[in-house]
């Protein structure tokens, strides 16, 4: 199962790289133009996401957090 928590991880980092690599230059590109160059980062994310172990601790500290957080605000 591909938890919630990972798949924003995975965006979060997606859209870090992206704006690292092209900047403001994406806000005016063409559809696809950086397709080429992204692509390899885009699929060695993927699989990193996907098959990395220690991110399922991330995921499950981020879950224990976000518990913790409403628990404090019904206190």
């Amino acid at each position: 199962k591909f938890q919630r928590s990972r798949a924003f991880l995975f965006l979060n980092e997606i859209k870090r790289r992206f704006i690292s690599s092209f900047g403001d230059t994406a806000q005016t590109a063409i559809p696809y133009a950086m397709n080429s160059e992204f692509a390899r980062v885009l699929a060695t994310e993927m699989k990193h996401y996907s098959e990395s172990k220690d991110l399922e601790t991330i995921s499950r500290v981020h879950g224990e957090l976000d518990e913790l957080r409403n628990i404090m605000v019904k206190n």
